[in-house]
């Protein structure tokens, strides 16, 4: 059942990657206490943010999202071929094919395109 349900959000996330749109969507509930929880995806060609309350937020490869009011963020996957900068609780960066999951509470406000590979960052 739980498979199902995955295999469903995938294909209506990767629906809305095909459609070339910001896309939103609700993750399978964890079966078990046992269940570590899901491990991050995101749809080649996509930085996908993870949401606390299961949504993902999918943003296609080149392009700015701003959320406002910033979104509680559980983890940031980077499925394009470019670096990007995540603004929020503090200024970082994520390769292409790296998975930001950041250790402590932390609120996502801006995803920037960073080609060159360098963001601000606090400090």
């Amino acid at each position: 059942m739980r498979r199902r349900r995955l295999s469903a959000t995938l294909a209506t996330l990767t629906l809305a990657a095909a459609l070339g749109t910001t896309a939103t969507a609700a993750a399978a509930p964890a079966t078990t206490t046992d269940d570590p929880g899901p491990v991050p995806v995101c749809a080649t060609g996509y930085v996908c943010v993870h949401h606390d309350r299961g949504l993902v937020t999918l943003v296609p490869e080149g392009r700015r999202h701003t959320f406002d009011p910033p979104v509680a963020t559980t983890a940031v996957v980077n499925s394009t071929k470019i670096p990007y900068c995540i603004g929020g609780t503090y200024n970082t960066g994520i390769g292409p094919g790296d998975v930001f999951q950041p250790p402590v509470a932390y609120a996502t406000r801006t995803l920037t395109p960073s080609p060159g590979g360098y963001c601000l960052t606090d400090g």
